[in-house]
């Protein structure tokens, strides 16, 4: 999975505030965990891993096929 691939990903969804509201729970707690430089991307990842899974491996096959 590409970096590239993700940032399109993250562009193209549809934000709830509940997803919202993961995402700033997922950077604070790797932020306290981590220095905020590292927490902001770690919590993201966090939240695309937990979160997110499926919908990333659909818009992944999707991506390969619009390509």
């Amino acid at each position: 999975m590409s970096l590239n691939l993700i940032i399109d990903y993250l562009k193209d969804k549809q934000w709830s505030s509940t997803d919202l509201m993961y995402v700033i729970i997922y950077m604070v707690i790797a932020s306290l965990l981590t220095t905020p430089i590292f927490g902001i991307p770690i919590g993201l990842a966090a939240f695309l891993y937990f979160n997110d899974k499926e919908n990333l491996q659909a818009y992944q096959h999707n991506y390969k096929n619009r390509k």
